[in-house]
């Protein structure tokens, strides 16, 4: 039985992978259905496959649930929603069974594929929903019964099946598609070569490996702490045996897997969803995002930068390095990266035409070696490694749906907006550091995409009222989202990576944060300076970028105790962040007061040397 059910996920994942790329070309299917159909997919190929997996009696009864609680769920839906325009808003005992049973199996599916977290988080939203009216303060609400919560969640497209959902089904799984496809065939590798031929042979060369590797390939994945087990199994393994301590070499992996999320073109998937919630082309949040991400790498190579002169590191030998040659010759599967932007900038193709369009290319260009060529074997690890890859986005947003429905239903999103207002007084640094608390509390644990949406709909708003510009707001929401997955007490990316390196959790938790340091600052510096946004001219943007990157290698130093060849003190890490603010903070006076308290620091030292050696 097992064998045949094994055989059905298979062909359920080929059935996946056609029916998106066919409705990218002809258009996705009308109505509810393109959502309630994806969503049908991954739930059921998830269940069958847990089913096969585990040995558990009880677990296998489960499982068996939710594959029949998800088909009757996302079918019922199907076929009853063009009728809903009739109802006049009514609902029906078979809408909340059908409902109920949907809602259920979402559940199962977070318990399994997502953790706890983000179902402590939701059942918390429900059971405000349900018990709003004993609630003190601005918190209460008159209550949602089942029927109500029912209509919200599953009858309308502010639940289960709204934006969040739509994005996934018609964006996202595309790029999923995309990852899988360049992992098969090797494009995905071929990053991780480029970067060990590149930053290899330099002082601390591993972790510059794992920066770099980590940052191309978390731009593809969706996950992050799949990020940091994907690159750190080969990455951390190095780092130690080149030197590195293994709560550093965990890390490392961990902030720079995380900072995937952020990294354009495609940004771990979630800027698809926040271009969607926004209204606005993809491409400008690429274009507003890549200042911002460049320096998060940026400080992280210069810490690491810092550590390997410090503890006297040296790079790889060059026995150990990729053959340049060799890669030459490959550099054509660099193609389809380069064809994707291109989609963007040039010629300015939706979303879902350029993932498919380049899916399409890295299939043509896979065939020009025996390597990479794709066999049919290759076709179907395709379709499954998708089809995996889609559930956590699906689930998490399908998730995220049932908390939007009772924010929606009982107003909660604005009153929250108006007690952080009340709060902040007025006063936006105020509410951007509230706003900071409450993303990374809500980030911790939970998956970029299900902590971006949360907060979408409960704190952007108190941004945007205050006159931040939308997009400013979304992505200072969606950085604290990404940033909490290095963030103690519940460093997911930093545990995943404690666990290849084989050390201490909380050492690495928070060794990971203090890597992370200018991951804070960033987000920020953006709101303040849209100029790091690429909205300004030129000669503003260059400058702005210029200095930012001398304040991240200040934090840098911060954070590693040293700087140019000196391990420093207290005092003088202090400085150092001071110049590192007034770098960071636009303004000529600004500049100045950084650059001058550098140049202090640096003079002072060599003196300090040349005394020490004409003593000696």
């Amino acid at each position: 039985m097992v064998k045949l059910l094994r055989k059905i996920t298979l062909l359920l994942s080929v059935a996946f992978v056609i029916f998106h790329m066919w409705t990218a070309y002809f258009g996705v299917v009308p109505g509810i259905g393109q959502k309630s159909i994806h969503l049908g997919f991954v739930l059921l190929i998830l269940f069958i496959t847990e089913f096969c997996d585990t040995e558990k009696r009880l677990n296998k009864i489960v499982c068996a649930l939710g594959a029949v609680f998800s088909v009757c769920g996302t079918v019922y839906i199907t076929v009853i929603y063009d009728s809903l325009q009739s109802r006049y808003g009514r609902t029906f005992p078979a809408d909340i069974i059908f409902g109920v049973m949907l809602v259920v199996a979402l559940f199962i599916a977070c318990r399994q594929k997502l953790g706890n977290s983000l179902m402590v988080v939701t059942i918390c939203f429900m059971l405000y929903g349900y018990f709003g009216v004993y609630f003190p303060g601005f918190l209460k609400h008159a209550g949602m019964n089942l029927s109500r919560f029912i209509n919200m969640a599953y009858l309308t497209t502010d639940g289960i099946f709204g934006t969040p959902l739509y994005s996934s089904a018609v964006y996202v799984v595309l790029f999923v598609i995309l990852g899988a496809v360049m992992e098969e065939t090797g494009v995905g590798p071929y990053f991780t070569d480029i970067a060990t031929a590149a930053f290899g042979r330099f002082r601390g060369g591993p972790a510059k490996i794992a920066v770099v590797a980590s940052g191309f390939f978390g731009s593809i994945s969706g996950s992050v702490v799949g990020n940091v087990v994907a690159t750190g199994t080969f990455t951390i393994p190095l780092m130690k045996k080149n030197g590195f301590e293994p709560e550093t070499a965990g890390a490392v992996e961990a902030a720079a897997s995380t900072g995937g999320q952020i990294m354009p073109p495609i940004m771990g998937a979630t800027a698809f969803v926040l271009a969607e919630n926004l209204g606005v082309p993809y491409f400008e949040v690429v274009r507003a995002a890549v200042i911002p991400a460049l320096l998060y790498y940026i400080a992280l190579l210069l810490s690491v930068d810092l550590n390997a002169v410090k503890h006297d590191l040296k790079g790889l030998p060059k026995e150990q390095l990729p053959d340049i040659k060799r890669l030459m010759k490959r550099a054509y599967l660099l193609i389809p990266l380069v064809f994707l932007v291109v989609c963007f900038a040039v010629f300015g193709l939706t979303v879902s035409r350029a993932g498919l369009y380049t899916i399409i290319v890295t299939l043509i260009v896979s065939m020009f070696d025996k390597e990479s060529r794709l066999t049919p074997k290759k076709l179907l690890n395709i379709c499954t490694a998708a089809a995996k890859a889609a559930i956590p986005v699906a689930v998490a947003c399908g998730m995220a749906g049932l908390v939007s429905a009772v924010v929606m239903g009982t107003g909660l999103g604005f009153r929250i907006s108006s007690a952080l207002i009340d709060i902040a007084a007025g006063r936006m640094l105020v509410l951007l550091i509230l706003t900071m608390i409450v993303s990374l509390i809500m980030g911790m644990g939970v998956p970029t995409t299900a902590a971006y949406l949360v907060l979408a709909v409960l704190v952007a708003p108190a941004l945007a009222e205050m006159g931040l510009a939308p997009l400013a707001a979304h992505l200072f929401i969606l950085y604290f989202g990404v940033i909490s997955a290095v963030t103690p007490p519940v460093a997911l990316a930093a545990y995943a990576g404690a666990g290849l390196a084989g050390c201490s959790p909380t050492k690495t938790g928070y060794r990971a944060f203090f890597l992370s340091i200018s991951g804070f600052i960033i987000p920020f510096l953006f709101v303040y300076n849209p100029v790091l946004m690429m909205q300004g001219a030129w000669y503003e943007i260059l400058w702005s970028f210029i200095t930012a990157i001398i304040g991240c290698y200040c934090m840098a130093g911060v954070c590693e105790g040293f700087v140019f060849k000196w391990k420093v003190s207290v005092v003088v890490r202090v400085i150092l962040l001071a110049s590192a603010l007034t770098l960071m903070i636009p303004g000529i006076i600004t500049d100045l007061i950084g650059f001058v308290c550098l140049a202090v620091l640096y003079a002072g030292y060599s003196i300090r040397d040349k005394r020490a050696s004409a003593t000696a």
